[in-house]
């Protein structure tokens, strides 16, 4: 009896523990699909200075999960960060005199898993996108 209840916590406590991956992966994608999304909006209607240009390479601190408590320090805190590559405007092959640039936005997050990953080695998701600009 005793092998069957140990048997079935290991069972209970690795399928926690892949939800709990499974949902900090969401939260991650959601948080750079919508920093992604305001980088789009803010290229493709020409806001962006040289100082944008640049990217973000100190990051962006972002809160994937945060229970009901206030305290950095609780076990069940997740915080991530996200990353901004550096870009330039660039021009498309089949006609390298048009004076319509595009821009390949790269971004990526970064969070640590402290309650199941026992190495801490950051987990990572990447996107990037090209974008467009009209004259």
């Amino acid at each position: 009896m005793a092998a069957t209840s140990a048997t079935m916590f290991y069972g209970v406590s690795y399928a926690r523990s892949q939800a709990r991956k499974t949902i900090m992966q969401q939260r991650a994608l959601e948080e750079l699909r919508s920093e992604m999304d305001y980088w789009m909006i803010r290229f493709l209607d020409g806001n962006v200075n040289d100082n944008d240009l640049l990217g973000d390479m100190r990051g962006r601190d972002v809160v994937l999960y945060n229970p009901d408590s206030n305290e950095e320090g609780d076990e069940e805190y997740f915080k991530a960060k996200i990353y901004r590559l550096p870009t330039t405007a660039r021009h498309s092959d089949h006609d390298p005199m048009e004076d319509s640039p595009y821009y390949k936005l790269e971004m990526y997050i970064q969070w640590v898993d402290h309650l199941g990953d026992p190495d801490g080695e950051p987990l990572e998701l990447r996107m990037e996108t090209s974008v467009f600009r009209s004259r």
